[in-house]
């Protein structure tokens, strides 16, 4: 090979990395605040506790630095609210900051994702690229970075994590190992499923890398000790709830005590589950839960293409596994590979969907892109690679534009219904009404539930007292229905209860229109006497 065709080569490489990180950049940032339009419910919990915390350094139940929030009863990872805290203290609050985390994170899939499969095939240019344009164009990867579901950062977390695991098996260096632990740590901060998962996992590469005498147990020492110091107030928080013990404080983080513990979600082994957990990683959520926001309907998570690659490279990585079993080597696909396996068998004894399932699809697209060079350059020969080739990135690229045109002007945007579980803040409104002395003494009722009006009013959680008034009542706001009308309230409703609007346009009510909803008033001094009924009597 002559000096130009090794320059032209670099050339090409670089060139190709610069197209891949440009598409990201408009994939994931493009229209971030907007689309998908309104805030889920647990983005939402989360932006709040993320504030107060910047503010006050509580929760919005007032507690210090939960290292597990409560959310709405059930418990929320708290990484992403740490996240977002810091950045909200320096910046203040925005939309855009809420949902940079989740972009950030899909970032260091990318990046790491791109050199983990670097590390597993040194030799080639090609995987780690096409690794790369698969964890951009796929639409779960695009869906899971554009909102701040705070499960959703375990996918990247996951990623950094293997390739700091993988870096210190070939390299046999004990600070490698420890970063290995520290990022293992952090991991648990993602997501509650990573504590049962990282475990079967690290039980399943112990075994490995013993039986390929690739094992050190100074390395293995030296990993867990960052992982077990990170892991210990998480496990407190789990003694806690499970003996049924009192909430107490860790410096200044809270061992929380929550409202619902879900550990009773754990169940026996099913086929049923297995094969749900599948589809969940493959096609999606919308034949059975509909969370659109998680898959899109019509189009499967990671393009029907890649279940047929993925499927070749789990039978080729198989291979792989049982050869290296024989011959006492390791295999870094094979690590990959345990990875796939703990989380699959691990959500085979839960009721599963995406969101719960994301710390495999790094993995997936490895084995997909592992099938794709077993495809083209094992099983082909002469001119049939580069038909092959071509065949292939034509369907991707094919499948991503009819994604794209779905995804960034259709279902997602504000002309649309509101996704399920998804709402919109009404600052506009509120602000308006405590504004005009004629409405602020006024009942109001909100079709959205009290988290909204919290995130709406960046209300000091001192003040707000969440969760501890009877019937989800506030001053004189009543959240989360809309019953009957009366002159004497004030009205906030979304957009897609049109009859209801219809209805108030009809008793004379004022309508003030914002983006998304309307407020309605009616500013006649007596209608401030008109009775109101008690919050109970309010439809939920």
């Amino acid at each position: 090979m002559n000096m130009y065709s090794v320059k032209n080569g670099k050339w090409i490489k670089y060139g190709l990395l610069l197209g891949i990180f440009a598409l990201f950049a408009v994939t994931r940032l493009w229209q971030l605040t907007t689309l998908p339009y309104g805030i889920h419910i647990d983005e939402a919990g989360m932006a709040y506790d993320a504030w107060c915390l910047s503010e006050y350094g509580v929760d919005r139940y007032l507690k210090s630095w939960p290292v597990y929030l409560t959310n709405l009863g059930g418990g929320q990872s708290s990484l992403y609210a740490f996240l977002c805290a810091g950045l909200f203290r320096v910046f203040g609050y925005s939309v855009w900051l809420v949902r940079l985390p989740a972009a950030a994170f899909s970032l260091l899939n990318l990046v790491f994702g791109m050199k983990l499969v670097k590390k597993v095939y040194p030799q080639s240019t090609f995987l780690p690229l096409a690794a790369g344009g698969l964890l951009i164009i796929c639409p779960y990867f695009i869906l899971s970075s554009r909102f701040g579901l705070d499960c959703n950062l375990m996918l990247g977390m996951s990623t950094l994590f293997l390739y700091c695991l993988v870096t210190a098996v070939q390299s046999g260096k004990i600070f490698r190992y420890v970063i290995a632990g520290f990022a293992g740590g952090l991991l648990l901060y993602t997501y509650a499923l990573a504590y049962m998962i990282l475990p079967l996992f690290l039980m399943l590469a112990f075994g490995y890398l013993l039986r390929g005498r690739r094992f050190s147990l100074k390395g293995w020492a030296a990993m867990a000790v960052p992982m077990g110091i990170l892991a210990l107030p998480l496990i407190l928080v789990q003694a806690v709830n499970y003996f049924d013990l009192e909430e107490f404080r860790l410096g200044c983080f809270t061992i929380t005590k929550l409202k619902r513990y879900r550990v009773s979600e754990l169940e026996w082994f099913g086929p049923g589950k297995f094969c749900k957990a599948l589809f969940s990683i493959f096609a999606g959520d919308f034949l059975g839960e509909k969370l659109e926001y998680n898959s899109a309907p019509g189009y499967l998570n990671l393009y029907g293409i890649t279940v047929l690659l993925c499927l070749t490279g789990i039978v080729n990585t198989l291979r792989k596994l049982w050869k290296s079993l024989k011959k006492r080597e390791t295999d870094m696909a094979v690590m990959i590979f345990l990875w796939f396996a703990a989380i699959l068998f691990f959500e085979s004894h839960i009721p599963t969907n995406v969101n719960r399932i994301n710390g495999i699809f790094f993995t997936a697209v490895f084995l997909a892109v592992e099938g794709a060079y077993t495809l083209i350059f094992g099983l082909i020969s002469g001119r049939g690679k580069r038909w092959m080739l071509t065949g292939i990135i034509g369907i991707y690229i094919v499948c991503f534009v009819r994604f794209s045109a779905y995804y960034y002007s259709g279902r997602y945007t504000a002309e649309t219904y509101l996704l399920p579980y998804f709402d919109i803040p009404v600052t506009e409104a509120l602000t308006f009404i405590e504004q005009d002395e004629t409405l602020r003494d006024k009942e109001t009722q909100m079709s959205e539930v009290e988290i909204y009006y919290a995130l709406s009013t960046l209300i000091s959680p001192y003040e707000l007292r969440f969760g501890t008034r009877e019937e989800s009542c506030y001053r004189k706001y009543h959240f989360g229905g809309l019953g009957g009308i009366e002159d004497g309230c004030n009205y906030i409703v979304r957009d897609g209860f049109d009859e209801y609007c219809e209805l108030l346009r009809a008793a004379g009510f004022t309508e003030q229109r914002y983006e998304g909803y309307s407020l309605f008033y009616k500013k006649s001094l007596s209608d401030s006497h008109s009775s109101v009924r008690g919050c109970s009597s309010w439809a939920k």
